[in-house]
């Protein structure tokens, strides 16, 4: 690999060729690749050429295969321009003969290339100011405002490799049905060919001489075992490893699958089993560098998994992702929606050629990756036009239409939509309808919906939803901003706050509606008085949305076939879309979707006049058999304590209501209300094979400004290297926060029904021997230390 090159920043045209640098070069900065120039200077780099050189020595005839060069650039070996990168998103090869060479790499300034005056689309983008752009085939990362103050990439940004001209080999591993299809070219004599099973056993071996160059070999599997996505079944991988020559060319996995999506709506089945999809759009681990160790990939894609997600989606307009990004969600079950990198721009004709190239450059490389499931034609590429008036005619895109659906054909088996949003195959209706086909729903968001608005929407697939300005932690603020005080308000926050171009607002004020319809706070009254509480209240009123609107898409009568959160990770520090922080830490609303996305669950609710509903999921492909127990309670003490047998079958829900399992009329909605409120809290637990297996509670009064004594928080040992945390609380408490430093709790922003306790695990962190800290809640007046049972 080429990992070590020379940089230099120069002014706009300022040098043409090499050799005009000869006296630059002792000045250089030194980048390692992959990465961007990103680190090395303030300002834009957008605004700047970028000279990169570096020498290398091969004793035979080889090729530099550069996974991926940020445009525009010029590639010149040994002085000469050999390459002109057309496209960020396409790798690009070069060839040299043996001996010492020298590659030098120009990075032109985007915008001096946006100066030249090219032909305008018929609609303009939102997203940026230079139409323009729509020409550059490039990310938007760090050109759209609404993605953040991040710099523009420009650079390095993949591995480039040299690999001896004998062994040049472009070979795929297919999958269709029970057959691995291993296709290709290669200069190679001879391709060795390995199938490993999930065990790791080798289960199929072929060493073929390629004909004229070619190589074609099918190898069919006796009843291969099934890949499932995350909560549904195991990961069952299969490892494919190509050699030309002896020498090892690929070593991927692969895995046997069915995909298929119903017509009506927006529902995908994997191996015939309808999947409810949640998840996140992908967000780059590092959009400086804009590549990432393979560790700080599987962290974040563990991240998602183990709050049970299972599927990701990986968003036009900003980059494609490298390799063990689909390795890791193969392994974790994530499912990946794969768009097409174009957004809001009319993409010019001239270019649907290399934007399906492009498409078809990345289908090939993760070809026989069982995550793979959906591909788009893009981010809103229909919706920009409709929203701008534009007819279905007027706005017709022929690379989505044509040539992207073909490519995608070819090269997988994955389902393709034309856009997201966009209606149902063959429908008329609008692309920004919510109720047909692919959502983009921001209705609870940034149009500020009320929270019921959740129910009447009639979402079937929402691929990106529920947008907000999502505080972090508290550790997080003040690691990057020193205290809560800049909430709301300094100029170093505010560049942490999405907020579309042109627009008067911000998404924190759309946090700040919901904080005042789901607490009932004056919001500007208690930034004034309570940074923190305001950021507290903002942290759980995004997680309170999220839970009503999942809790709500999860059940089996709702028609959704799943959504997906903008967005999974933060860019900048601050507080941004992500689920999770810039730093890759969990926020509240990650705790409180891992309990609504869990593999198996129990989901209360409040129905109104027909009561309390309680909704029983069971992904697994195990039938669970148990009991489910109701209990309702207030100050006083138990309203209702009833129990019935519960039977889940496999990847299936069942509902009760409370007059169900109790047997009789109580008005724990509190919807007809004949008196007071009946119960503070409901508490519903799922028991499977002798052990609770699903909780969840509903607060149905809460009483803000609650005492802390009411609260009691103990930790005790439940065997030599693990404790357990149990709260208990004599008053109904929402969001109740363990705050345990060195600790992670199992469960945490859990709610709390009056005199029921909740024992929470505790997994040691780097913490002390003896967890100490504290509890809290929105609904208390102050913290409450955790004590110790000796």
């Amino acid at each position: 690999m080429l990992a070590r090159w020379q940089v230099l920043r120069c002014a706009p045209d300022a040098f043409i060729h090499p050799d005009e640098l000869a006296d630059q070069w002792e000045a250089a900065s030194v980048l390692d690749a992959p990465s961007t120039v990103a680190g090395l200077q303030s300002g834009n780099p957008d605004d700047f050429d970028w000279w990169c050189r570096t020498t290398f020595t091969v004793d035979e005839a080889a090729d530099v295969a550069f996974a991926g060069l940020t445009f525009p650039a010029i590639v010149f070996l040994d002085r000469t321009p050999v390459i002109e990168c057309e496209s960020m998103f396409l790798p690009v090869r070069i060839d040299c003969e043996a001996g010492k060479h020298e590659v030098v790499i120009r990075f032109g300034s985007l915008n001096r290339w946006l100066e030249t005056r090219r032909p305008r689309g018929r609609w303009r983008s939102t997203m940026v100011a230079s139409p323009g752009l729509r020409w550059a085939r490039t990310t938007l990362l760090g050109r759209a405002p609404v993605y953040g103050n991040t710099p523009a990439p420009v650079g390095i940004w993949r591995p480039v490799k040299v690999i001896p001209a004998r062994l040049r080999t472009d070979i795929v591993a297919r999958v269709e049905g029970d057959i691995l299809t291993i296709a290709g070219t290669t200069n190679a004599k001879s391709i060795h060919i390995a199938l490993f099973d999930p065990a790791g056993s080798l289960i199929a071996e072929h060493s073929v001489p390629p004909t004229n160059g070619a190589v074609d070999i099918d190898v069919a599997v006796a009843d291969p075992v099934r890949w499932w996505p995350n909560g549904y079944g195991p990961q069952h991988l299969y490892r494919v490893r190509v050699a030309a020559d002896g020498v090892e060319m690929i070593d991927q996995l692969i895995g046997f699958r069915t995909v298929s999506v119903s017509t009506d709506g927006f529902q995908i089945t994997v191996n015939d089993t309808p999947i409810f999809c949640r998840g996140v759009t992908w967000s780059p681990p590092d959009p400086f560098r804009m590549y990432a160790e393979d560790e700080e990939i599987r962290s974040q894609v563990m991240a998602f998994a183990s709050a049970g997600a299972n599927m990701v989606r990986v968003v036009g307009g900003l980059a494609f992702e490298q390799d063990e990004f689909w390795q890791a969600c193969a392994e974790a079950g994530l499912l990946v929606w794969q768009d097409a990198m174009l957004a809001t721009f009319d993409p010019p004709a001239e270019q649907g050629e290399l934007i399906a190239r492009e498409l078809g450059s990345v289908l090939r490389r993760v070809s026989g990756n069982p995550a793979l499931a959906v591909v788009s034609g893009g981010s809103e590429t229909l919706q920009q036009p409709e929203m701008l008036g534009l007819s279905a005619q007027e706005s017709a895109i022929e690379v989505i239409d044509t040539l992207l659906p073909a490519v995608v054909v070819e090269h997988s088996d994955a389902h393709y939509v034309r856009s997201s949003p966009s209606p149902a195959p063959g429908s008329a209706q609008l692309a920004i309808r919510p109720d047909t086909g692919v959502a983009g729903w921001f209705g609870v968001g940034g149009y500020l919906r009320p929270l019921a608005d959740v129910r009447s929407a009639g979402i079937r697939f929402a691929a990106e939803s529920l947008a907000f300005s999502n505080p972090p932690e508290s550790a997080h603020v003040e690691r990057h901003f020193g205290s809560a005080s800049v909430a709301g308000h300094h100029p170093d926050w505010k560049a942490g706050v999405p907020r579309d171009r042109g627009s008067s607002w911000d998404f924190e004020d759309v946090r700040d509606f919901y904080v005042r319809e789901i607490f009932g706070e004056d919001v500007l009254e208690v930034r004034r008085t309570s940074a923190e509480r305001y950021l507290q209240l903002g942290r759980l009123a995004v997680a309170g949305t999220m839970r009503e609107c999942f809790g709500f898409w999860r059940r089996s009568d709702s028609g959704c076939g799943g959504a997906l959160v903008l967005s999974g990770r933060d860019l900048v520090p601050g507080a941004g879309w992500g689920l999770l922080d810039s730093d890759g830490g969990a926020k509240a609303a990650l705790a409180v979707l891992a309990r609504t996305w869990a593999p198996v669950s129990v989901i209360v609710a409040n129905d109104g006049l027909a009561g309390i509903r309680i909704d029983v999921h069971n992904d697994t492909s195990t039938p669970l058999n148990g009991e489910l127990r109701l209990t309702a309670t207030n100050f006083t003490g138990i309203a209702v304590d009833a129990t019935c047998r519960v039977a889940v079958p496999p990847a299936s829900s069942v509902t009760y209501f409370d007059s169900e399992i109790s047997g009789h009329f109580r008005d724990l909605s509190h919807a007809f209300r004949f008196g007071p409120p009946s119960a503070d809290a409901v508490q519903a637990v799922a028991v499977f094979d002798n052990a609770r297996t699903a909780r969840d509670v509903l607060v149905i009064n809460p009483r803000v400004g609650q005492a802390a004594s009411a609260v009691t928080a103990m930790v005790s040992r439940s065997s030599p290297d693990n404790w357990v945390l149990n709260v208990t609380s004599e008053v109904a408490l929402r969001y109740v926060e363990v705050d345990i430093p060195g600790w992670t709790p199992g469960d945490n922003y859990f709610d709390l029904a009056p005199r029921l306790p909740h024992q929470v695990l505790l997994a040691r962190e780097g913490g002390s021997e003896r967890p100490t800290g504290t509890v809290d809640s929105i609904d208390l007046i102050t913290r409450v230390p955790v004590q110790t049972c000796e």
